[in-house]
Formats: C-alpha cells, sequence, structure tokens
C-alpha cells in the first residue's frame, strides 16, 4: 500500500500534468476546467471553454464554425448562426490582451478559426 501512495506522489508531484496545455501565459486545465492567464482564473462559461480547449488542442489548424460546433456540442450548426462567433469573442475578452487584435484566436476569413501555436 505504501509504494502504491508512493508511485502516486511521485507521479503527481512537481512535474508537469499531462491535462493542462501551456501557451505562453496562457494555461487551459482540462482536469480543474480552468483558464489562467498569467496565473490569474479567467471565467469562461463551459461552453466557451469546450471550445477553447478544441482550439487549444488542434493548435495551429483552421477550425471551421461547423467542426467546432460538432466536437463541443455533437450537433450541426444552423446554416445562419453565428454563435459560434459571440461565443468566440467572449473567449477572446477573456483571455486576449487586446480583444480587438487578438494573437491567441486568429479568425481566418471564410475558413473559421485557429488557436495560434506560439505566443508571448
Amino acid at each position: 500500500m505504501k509504494a502504491r501512495l508512493n508511485a502516486i506522489l511521485r507521479r503527481t508531484k512537481g512535474g508537469p500534468r499531462a491535462d493542462v496545455l501551456r501557451f505562453g501565459r496562457l494555461e487551459i486545465d482540462h482536469g480543474a476546467r480552468e483558464v489562467r492567464l498569467d496565473g490569474e482564473i479567467r471565467a469562461l462559461t463551459s461552453h466557451q471553454f469546450e471550445l477553447l480547449l478544441i482550439l487549444a488542442r488542434h493548435a495551429g489548424r483552421v477550425m471551421s464554425r461547423d467542426a467546432l460546433m460538432e466536437l463541443a456540442k455533437n450537433e450541426r450548426l444552423e446554416a445562419f448562426d453565428r454563435s459560434i462567433d459571440v461565443h468566440i469573442s467572449r473567449i477572446r475578452a477573456a483571455i486576449e490582451d487586446d480583444a480587438a487584435n487578438p494573437r491567441r484566436v486568429i479568425t481566418v476569413r471564410g475558413a473559421g478559426y485557429v488557436f495560434a501555436k506560439h505566443q508571448d
């Protein structure tokens, strides 16, 4: 029993956690469902967190609105549904230094959004 506890402590102590994605000053902790910028927790709804997590896990790849909706909610996007855009703008307000000039979640005109691999 003691050996098992020591092994668990060894795996969790001090080392980077597998469920935390780090991009410069931004951390996305999947296990705790928290987003931190410079160590400060940023408030996101559950849906916004899912969208950010999907984008971050596919960093550098353009994700269409349809793909984001399917991955986040397992639903197809309605033809004129722009709710993803609203969620993205709120995510930017939470994690960008300047939401009007985003460096993390970038719009690719006519294609969707991309999460920048290299930041700060």
